[in-house]
């Protein structure tokens, strides 16, 4: 006996199975989709109709420039103006845009916006609030209007453009046109007015600050004048004297040096060249001589000469002797000349350094003489700067509060009306068929959902491999819903599943038959037995004998013979055993099971019985019912050859499943095979 281990439940199911759980669930599925989808029709149909009306507003963020020096700025933000677009969204929904529309709109009275209906009904309904709760506080009329626009309105732009889209919608076509229009005509009025009061308040406000700006220049004035005459500071051209002065001699130092410097450096770079004249490469920058180049060429000549005699008649040949006597005499006078520029060189940088020491003389004696006045040329540049500053100040406040005095009048604002919000032909609200239509497929979507979440909670079988994986044991037939069990792919599946449980017996004595007890889940009673007539009739057709036992109790006849009579010795075989005229084979009724069965199912009784019927009939079938609620015929089980287990493919719990193969373990008869019945294929 093998082995068998509790199994668990096989949450896993493949996109094919899909459809089996959502069609063996459809009318969850359905109903869901159908109570929804009545919700929303009723929603769609009882629902006030709303109209919406749009207007079109283009904002351009760069103001017209009608002056070049607007109070407006006219340049672009870095974000390329739409911060001042999305601003100008805020703008339209202010309380100062909307009061303007809603007087124009006359929104007050509306009963749509808040204001007290004239009907029977609403005065009744008034009445009857007033009586009870006694009168209700005053309300500000136009705040609740106000309030009542702001929900129904929606100010929306797009991304990147300057188009703002002001939105409205009552339950009237020619109402929401109407505000629409109002609102955008009371945002242009507004922005108008914003920018002429800015600029006359800009304006007045410089004017208040002139007269005290010009009192300040001319007391600046007066001091700085003052000032020149107690401390003598003469200045030419806008500057002091002694500055002038200073500031040339500072000029003249910084160029002395320089010479200096360089008139050093030549003469250390003819130092450095000595030695280094005749040898390969450019003369030196310092030595720009052009004796020098023409000894060197000479030098350069006599030197290739007196290689080519070396190699020609040897080192000590006289015409070599007297080739390096020139190159000396060469040499000689090149060191002369070297000698002639370096000592000019000497004298021009001891001229330079006079020359420096000259002028740094002169700088010392003014910065001496300048020390004595930097006190009062400091003060005097303090008060120089003060006159300039309120000056400058004053010139500025002068010529900018006529400029904006004059841009009062001047409407700079750069957003139009592109488009007038016309009547709606069609309402915006509700959308019937879109609701209809989302009800419905989100019904679709919540009933598939409660479904997969169903059978997630309450699985079920959903193919043959789940089935090998749950039973541990091997699928011998897949059979359609048997409605014809005398041929078709039915029979063939039946005798395939015969033939596999006709496999080796346990012993040599039954050589020549196969007892098979048959369980299924009690949903599944009515295919158990439809599945034993099948076996029953096919295998009487292939010429054996056969014997159906029915040992299920929930099947019992009070009045009928059968099993139980014989195991207890009080009827025969041949007595109780009847022919069934649908099959053509023996069938066994359970019998009286009002006496105790305990007795009857010894192990020595069913043993007897099963031998004795072994020697009769081929196969032998036993309708156990459900094995987990029937434990009774455990003997019965215990002497079968096979137990074959009967499932519905998509139907059969899980659960139910389970629970027969636990009980098989218990009574140590696991499941030899499965047979399958599965609705989908075809009889």
């Amino acid at each position: 006996m093998r082995g068998f281990e509790p199994a668990q439940p096989d949450t896993t199911a493949d996109v094919a199975d899909l459809g089996r759980i959502l069609a063996r669930r459809r009318s969850l599925i359905l109903g869901t989709a159908a109570l929804l989808g009545l919700l929303a029709t009723l929603y769609a149909f009882l629902t006030p109709s709303l109209y919406t009306a749009v207007s079109q507003i283009l904002i351009d963020p760069r103001d017209r420039q009608v002056v070049t020096n607007d109070i407006n700025p006219g340049a672009l933000s870095p974000d390329g103006g739409v911060t001042q677009v999305e601003s100008q969204v805020r703008v339209i929904e202010s309380e100062s845009v909307l009061s303007r529309a809603v007087a124009e709109a006359g929104l007050v009275d509306d009963p749509e916006f808040g204001a007290p209906s004239d009907g029977i009904v609403a005065r009744t309904m008034r009445s009857l609030r007033e009586s009870i709760l006694g009168a209700a506080p005053p309300v500000d009329a136009r705040q609740r209007a106000l309030d009542n626009l702001r929900r129904r309105l929606a100010v929306k732009r797009a991304d990147k453009v300057f188009v703002v889209d002001v939105i409205v919608t009552t339950r009237n076509p020619e109402k929401s046109a109407r505000i629409v229009n109002a609102i955008a005509r009371a945002y242009l009025v507004d922005q108008s007015a914003s920018r002429a009061q800015a600029a006359e308040r800009a304006s007045g406000e410089l004017l208040a600050r002139l007269d005290d700006l010009r009192a300040a220049v001319n007391a600046a004035d007066d001091k700085l004048e003052t000032f020149k005459a107690q401390n003598g500071l003469i200045a030419s051209s806008g500057r002091l004297v002694n500055e002038q002065q200073l500031t040339d001699s500072n000029t003249r130092l910084t160029a002395a040096r320089g010479r200096t410097a360089e008139a050093k450096a030549r003469l250390q770079g003819i130092r450095d060249a000595r030695g280094r004249v005749v040898g390969s490469g450019a003369t030196p920058e310092a030595i720009q001589s052009t004796v020098i180049e023409r000894l060197r060429s000479q030098y350069a000549e006599l030197a290739a000469k007196e290689a080519d005699l070396r190699t020609q008649l040897g080192e000590r040949h006289p015409y070599i002797a007297a080739t390096r006597t020139q190159m000396q005499d060469v040499r000689r006078l090149i060191d002369g000349e070297l000698n002639r520029i370096a000592q000019a060189a000497e004298t021009e940088y001891q001229r330079a350094q006079a020359n420096e020491t000259a002028v740094a003389g002169e700088l010392e004696r003014l910065q001496k003489a300048s020390a004595v006045t930097a006190q009062s040329s400091v003060r005097l540049r303090e008060l120089e700067r003060e006159v300039e500053a309120s000056r400058a100040v004053y010139n500025g406040f002068l010529l900018r509060s006529r400029e904006i005095k004059e841009q009062a009048g001047v409407d700079t604002t750069n957003a139009r009306i592109i488009s007038v919000a016309q009547p709606p032909q069609d309402r915006s609200w509700p959308p019937r068929f879109f609701i209809i239509a989302a009800a419905l497929a989100s019904g679709l979507g919540i009933g598939t959902g409660l479904a997969l979440a169903k059978e997630y909670i309450e699985p079920t079988v959903l193919s043959r491999a789940q089935v090998e994986r749950l039973c541990r044991a091997p699928v011998v037939g897949i059979l359609p819903r048997l409605t014809n069990p005398a041929g078709g792919a039915s029979a063939t599946a039946a005798s395939f599943a015969i033939d596999h449980l006709a496999g080796p017996r346990r012993g040599p004595q039954d050589a020549r038959s196969t007892s098979v007890l048959v369980t299924s889940g009690s949903a599944d009673a009515a295919e158990r037995r439809d599945a034993i007539d099948l076996l029953a009739a096919v295998a009487v057709a292939r010429g054996d004998r056969v014997l159906v036992i029915d040992a299920d109790s929930r099947g019992v006849h009070p009045n009928e013979r059968g099993l139980l009579d014989i195991l207890r010795g009080e009827e025969s075989l041949h007595a109780v055993c009847v022919e069934d005229a649908a099959t053509g084979a023996r069938r066994l009724g359970l019998g009286d099971a009002t006496k105790p069965v305990r007795e009857a199912m010894q192990h020595e009784n069913v043993e007897r019985f099963m031998a004795a019927v072994r020697n009769r009939f081929e196969l032998i079938l036993i309708n156990g019912g459900t094995l987990s609620e029937n434990l009774r015929v455990g003997p019965l089980a215990g002497s079968a050859d096979r137990l074959l287990l009967v499932v519905r493919n998509g139907e059969t719990r899980q659960r139910d499943l389970l629970t027969i193969l636990d009980a098989a373990n218990a009574l140590g008869r696991p499941v030899s095979a499965t047979l399958l019945i599965d609705q989908r294929k075809a009889a």
